[in-house]
């Protein structure tokens, strides 16, 4: 019988511990590893306030659980746990048992309400996709009902949004309200002065992990004044009601919108579990990530309270990295028989954005504003690329940057202007003739039958180094004879070469030909001055010794490319292709300056023209599909969505 290793949860310590495992166990047939979740899905739990405040779309924050461990070998299983027999090593389900050696419990928190009244049956939360979901759904729902309600008293209680907790995700909530208000205005014809958006925190200090008081006041008297959000500090809410919000001083604030991100305990299912847990109901564990109860139950990520000489665990996406890797490394060394491994908290620091374009972040140095903003993305890139590999990093930039709407991104709309495809079917099949026509030339120059690829420069430094021979030696003349025979045999070919260029096109079409004939005032001249020694030195001893297969090469790929890109066929690829030629012709020094259109042309193009009018509308959906089902494509994330 296999050892069976279970993993209680999809989260960032339940992730990062399969990941780990497989690892560890991957050649290894007599471990056995699963992952059970409810939803089929990894939560970037960091990311909900983009989807709650209207930035970015639902599915910018999920990633498929399945294709993380494609490939791998951890076993994902869709089921809700909703009992654990530690006697018996068992976990139940509703309809299904599922038996253990090593379990890992990070089945992660809920809402901390605190026993204040009302407030978990009226408040949103903000802890899952579904609530993400439920508070985007409803705030549109309030500007709806506002923008026919005539009562100023209602119309303002739909626009009046409160967030309790100065917390990070609280700042972050407030600041995705205060710039979604623009924009929801605008559609529903409202007066955004009309918009109240509150930040409410019962003590005297917002973002309590943050050391800097010069970073929360930027976030209180820059950012938040920018944003219109209205921060009450010293504010303890002590009832919730279904149209209303009551505080500590009596101050009664009217609205149908409280989002509560006050603070977080223990899920339910993992505080209920009857093991030893501290007053949040977080299961106490050592320093291996080990319960109290049992050697073998192992808890991860906020289901864990740890606490050591550098304090208690707190509840962030990198702590819950760091104690997935070391409960799974320890699962590892016991069944190893090795030495296990003592849990060590390191953290990088901590960012909040307020709102798409400003930060701060405290990350070894302290920042602010735009450039806060573009360390937090960076930090998103590393994660994303690390559970999805290249196919979340491509997620990500097409959901933050490319897809953004209202200009919501930290570098404003300019990434996510679009036009349609069709726009660029005649220039795509222009750049394609082109190419068609400069490999069909050089066929009748004779590049498949004698060298052609020379610089001046290479040419001019024999010509030279021979005359300066020539003074010295009788032997050496000969030698300069023999290079200026060369050289001037060179130049008859290109003569030749060029009464056949013009013999070939003479026939084209009028405006054809004047493309092929006509040289703007002051080109015609080399593009570059010298060449380039690293690529004088390629064309010197790779190129030279086999000119003709190279030059075969150059024409075949001409003619390809001209002929691809006027059918509309692996557009993508052809047009990366010419750009790459491009450069690497000029580099030679063999062209003038009217190939640089080639080079934009193929900038132009990259984006895949040929899904418009071309065969890529037809094969590029079958390729895809049976592409992204290769094994070490789905295994290395080599594919995109």
């Amino acid at each position: 019988m296999p050892t069976k290793i279970v993993i209680i949860g999809g989260s960032y310590a339940g992730v990062k511990a399969g990941k780990t495992l497989h690892k560890k166990f991957k050649d290894n047939d007599d471990v056995q590893i699963t992952l059970i979740d409810k939803n089929p899905y990894h939560t970037l739990m960091t990311e909900l306030h983009e989807v709650a405040g209207h930035r970015t779309e639902p599915d910018s924050i999920k990633i498929d659980l399945f294709k993380i461990f494609a490939g791998r070998k951890v076993d994902v299983v869709i089921d809700e746990i909703r009992d654990i027999d530690f006697e018996k090593q068992v976990l139940r389900s509703d309809g299904n048992e599922y038996s253990y050696d090593y379990l890992i419990i990070a089945a992660g928190n809920e809402a901390n309400f605190f026993g204040t009244k009302g407030a978990e049956e009226h408040a949103f939360t903000l802890w899952s996709y579904e609530d993400a979901i439920r508070i985007r759904q409803h705030v549109e729902e309030m500007f709806f009902k506002a923008s026919y309600e005539n009562d100023y008293e209602k119309r303002k209680k739909f626009l009046t949004f409160a967030v309790c907790g100065g917390g990070f995700t609280g700042v972050e909530m407030a600041g995705e309200l205060g710039e979604a208000k623009k924009h929801l205005s605008e559609k529903y014809g409202i007066d955004k002065s009309e918009v109240t958006i509150y930040n409410i925190e019962a003590l005297d200090r917002i973002l309590n992990m943050l050391e800097s008081d010069d970073q929360v006041r930027t976030v209180e008297d820059k950012y938040y004044r920018r944003l219109g959000i209205e921060l009450l500090k010293n504010s303890m809410i002590v009832e919730v009601t279904e149209d209303s919000v009551v505080l500590e001083r009596g101050e009664v604030i009217d609205t149908y919108t409280l989002i509560w991100t006050a603070g977080i305990k223990n899920c339910k299912f993992s505080s209920g579990l009857g093991l030893d847990t501290d007053k949040f109901g977080r299961i106490r564990v050592n320093e291996y990530m080990q319960t109290m109860n049992y050697m073998n139950v192992y808890a991860a990520g906020d289901n864990a309270q740890y606490e050591d000489e550098d304090g208690r665990m707190p509840q962030i996406v990198e702590a819950a990295e760091q104690s997935g890797h070391t409960a799974a490394v320890n699962i590892a060394a016991d069944i190893e028989k090795s030495e296990k491994h003592v849990h060590r908290q390191n953290y990088h620091g901590f960012m909040v954005s307020v709102g798409s374009r400003k930060a701060v972040a405290d990350t070894g140095f302290k920042t602010s504003g735009w450039f806060a903003m573009l360390i937090k993305h960076m930090v998103n890139f590393y994660y994303g690329f690390l559970v999805g590999g290249l196919r979340q990093f491509w997620n990500y930039i097409r959901h933050e940057f490319f897809h953004i709407k209202h200009k919501r991104s930290f570098v404003g709309g300019h990434f996510s202007k679009a036009s349609p495809n069709f726009w660029l079917v005649p220039f795509r099949l222009w750049l394609g003739f082109m190419w068609l026509v400069e490999g069909v030339k050089k066929v009748d120059e004779g590049w498949l039958r004698e060298p052609k690829m020379f610089s001046s420069t290479a040419l001019n430094r024999i010509i030279q180094g021979a005359g300066n021979a020539a003074d010295s030696t009788a032997g050496a003349t000969q030698a300069a004879e023999t290079v200026t025979e060369v050289a001037a045999d060179a130049v008859s070919s290109a003569t030749g070469a060029a009464d056949g260029v013009v013999e070939t096109v003479s026939n084209l079409p009028g405006f054809a030909q004047w493309v092929v004939n006509h040289s703007p005032q002051g080109w015609g001249q080399p593009i570059m001055g010298d060449v380039p020694g690293f690529m004088q030195w390629i064309i010197d001893k790779i190129v030279a010794p086999y000119a003709v297969p190279f030059q075969t090469m150059m024409v075949v790929a001409e003619i390809i490319i001209g002929l691809c890109l006027i059918a509309g066929l692996f557009t993508f690829l052809c047009s990366a292709i010419s750009v790459v030629m491009t450069v690497g012709i000029t580099l030679t020094g063999m062209s003038d300056a009217t190939i640089i259109w080639y080079f934009f042309g193929g900038i132009a193009l990259v984006a895949g023209s040929g899904s418009t009018f071309g065969l890529d509308y037809y094969l590029m959906p079958i390729l895809k599909r049976r592409w992204s089902k290769i094994g070490i494509v789905r295994k290395s994330y080599l594919y995109f969505d």
